[in-house]
């Protein structure tokens, strides 16, 4: 089934009463009658990609390897997941899965040894967890203006700070997160 919000980025609405979801920007992988799924790209950090590779026993000292693990949502937090320019690694390497034109994910222990043991793609974004949705929840969610569904490219998932990424994304869109505060100055 095709669907016009997967893949794509969902930008969170202030004010957003969820804490997992406060000024968060998540790449939506699949989107149906099942649900939807994706990943918090600017979640908080956890700990350093170093560390992940300690304590999922890949290595067993803390190589010196750049990158961090962010929160990837709330659901399976013990998972992890790793998102990376297409390209990067080899097509043949099972557990890969397209998730937009130049972005691939993978939740294989095979692709995250592969990339430890080698060098560490530019853009890699490491996660723990996911977010996902009930049928129907996100269509319900966006109707009440908790999310701004949009395209996505690989350049605003890849080249934009984690920091800066919810106020970049609304200003690719052309809006800004107070066009959604419905509170008016000055009325009463």
């Amino acid at each position: 089934m095709t669907s016009v919000l997967a893949p794509g980025l969902l930008l969170s609405a202030p004010p957003l009463t969820d804490p997992n979801f406060e000024r968060s920007v998540v790449l939506l992988s699949a989107h149906g009658p099942d649900g939807a799924f994706g990943w918090v790209l600017n979640g908080q950090q956890s700990m350093s990609f170093s560390e992940l590779l300690v304590r999922a026993r890949v290595m067993e000292s803390k190589p010196a390897l750049p990158g961090v693990v962010r929160v990837g949502g709330p659901v399976s937090t013990d998972q992890v997941w790793l998102v990376y320019p297409s390209g990067v690694l080899s097509p043949d390497l099972e557990g890969q899965m397209d998730v937009a034109p130049g972005i691939r994910a993978s939740a294989s222990r095979k692709v995250l040894e592969a990339i430890a043991y080698s060098q560490v793609p530019r853009g890699l974004i490491t996660l723990m967890g996911y977010a996902g949705w009930a049928p129907w929840q996100l269509e319900n969610e966006i109707k009440v203006g908790a999310w701004l569904p949009t395209d996505v490219s690989a350049e605003i998932v890849f080249d934009t700070p984690p920091e800066q990424l919810w106020a970049r994304a609304y200003e690719r869109v052309g809006t800004s997160p107070m066009a959604f505060n419905t509170r008016t100055v000055g009325s009463a």
